[in-house]
């Protein structure tokens, strides 16, 4: 290795940012990039905002950590209230993580079943592509090439069809795929339901086949489904979470209420490592009628310096209207990004809402999965456009996830960097 610091790929020469401002970051040797996938679809309000840096100081003057088990902060208690008030939810379980989020809501869901009398609910059902974290549990319920390192530590969860139009709808309306999708997994849920604690799912597909949405009427049917055979339904809103849709929380679009929600990401939008488990009502009142007590927490879960923070990225996020302009952006993302498929043949399809978009690429057998949006990845980067690939291990496509704060002017940069790189790669293979 070059470097005793670890990269995923060991012998890599990454280059070094030395500051970001607003949607832009920079680079040591002065070059200027527009930072188009928010990082992992994380910085939601931008790089440098003074009054997140503000906060962060503040709070480092007064206490940095206190242990949530004996203390409370100001910061937690405003952060906490805000939030469920934000997202419509009775209570926020902080953690660090968008894969802790997971975990803990898994947690969650047996700790509802033991307090109920229902011990024997232990399983968890999930899509077969989806991605919810790089821990153990939240591996196990993940359909995505990392699983592979667990080997047989891996529980046998990721089982319901994946909702993915694109290659699995088949001409299909809106309406049939939506019940031929809910057919499968009523007879899985029907047939694990002795043992069924939860069903977890992303709303809007996110590190696997890339910001796929579901069909209408999916999401409401598989609400109907958890209800009827009495399991609780978990969304995993790290990466769709925080207005990234248009709305506090993109299930909110086929209006449901998942029992538990893991957020992540955009919550400290890149300024602080924090993630929250959301509870429901009914989640809470059963905990607080039963033992009274939660039986987990991590050591750096809910210190006052990232909660702190992350309650000022949500007061900027509320005093700028982001789920508004990101539910507008994305309009204008998504007629643009239809226009490039219609004019770049190695554009397969393009599919998403709000900042949460992507575009798929056409797969060419002769080259290893992955190398066309590698390449349109280092073409955009030659244009002034950091964008970053799905890694589900299923396709070519890439996310585009500007921060929701972008301009129109600075989405006009994407589209034309990202259009450019398309053309430049097209060029590159010989492909008119």
């Amino acid at each position: 290795m070059s470097s005793p610091l670890i990269h995923n790929q060991l012998n890599a020469t990454l280059r070094t940012i030395s500051h970001g401002e607003g949607v832009w970051l920079y680079d040591t040797e002065g070059r200027r990039l527009l930072d188009g996938s928010s990082g992992a679809v994380v910085v939601n309000i931008g790089h440098g905002r003074p009054e997140v840096v503000q906060a962060i100081a503040e709070q480092a003057a007064r206490v940095t950590y206190t242990h949530r088990g004996s203390y409370t902060s100001e910061a937690a208690e405003v952060l906490a209230a805000r939030l469920t008030e934000y997202t419509g939810y009775a209570g926020a379980w902080f953690v660090n993580s968008g894969a802790e989020a997971n975990e803990a809501a898994m947690q969650f869901a047996l700790q509802y079943f033991r307090e109920i009398g229902q011990p024997e609910r232990y399983w968890f059902l999930s899509h077969q592509f989806g991605f919810h974290g790089s821990t153990l549990g939240a591996l196990s319920m993940s359909g995505h090439t990392r699983r592979v390192i667990l080997g047989d530590l891996a529980l046998d969860f990721p089982r319901l069809p994946t909702p993915h139009a694109f290659v699995d709808a088949q001409g299909l309306s809106d309406a049939e795929y939506s019940a031929r999708l809910l057919a499968g997994a009523r007879d899985i849920i029907a047939a694990e339901a002795h043992r069924l604690a939860a069903v977890v799912v992303e709303p809007v597909g996110g590190a696997t086949f890339g910001a796929t949405t579901p069909p209408d009427g999916y999401l409401q049917g598989l609400r109907a489904l958890c209800d009827e055979y009495g399991v609780l339904l978990i969304t995993d809103e790290v990466m769709s979470g925080m207005g990234r849709t248009g709305k506090p929380l993109a299930a909110q679009h086929w209006g449901i209420q998942a029992d538990l929600v893991a957020l992540g990401k955009g919550l400290g939008a890149g300024y602080t490592p924090v993630a929250a488990t959301l509870l429901s009502r009914k989640i809470l009142t059963a905990l607080e009628n039963g033992s009274g007590r939660i039986l987990g927490g991590h050591t750096y879960a809910g210190n006052p310096l990232s909660l702190a923070t992350a309650l000022a990225v949500l007061e900027v996020s509320a005093r700028e209207h982001v789920d508004a302009r990101a539910a507008a952006h994305g309009e204008r993302l998504t007629a643009r990004l239809a226009e490039l498929r219609e004019r770049h043949p190695i554009v397969a399809d393009t599919r998403g809402i709000g900042l949460l978009q992507a575009v798929e690429l056409v797969r060419r057998d002769d080259e290893p999965l992955g190398s066309v949006a590698g390449a349109v990845i280092a073409a955009a980067i030659a244009r002034g456009l950091l964008i970053y690939a799905a890694s589900g291990g299923y396709n070519d496509a890439l996310m585009i996830t500007p921060p929701l704060t972008i301009t129109d002017e600075e989405l006009d940069f994407l589209l034309e960097a990202l259009d450019g790189a398309l053309g430049d790669v097209e060029a590159a293979l010989g492909v008119a």
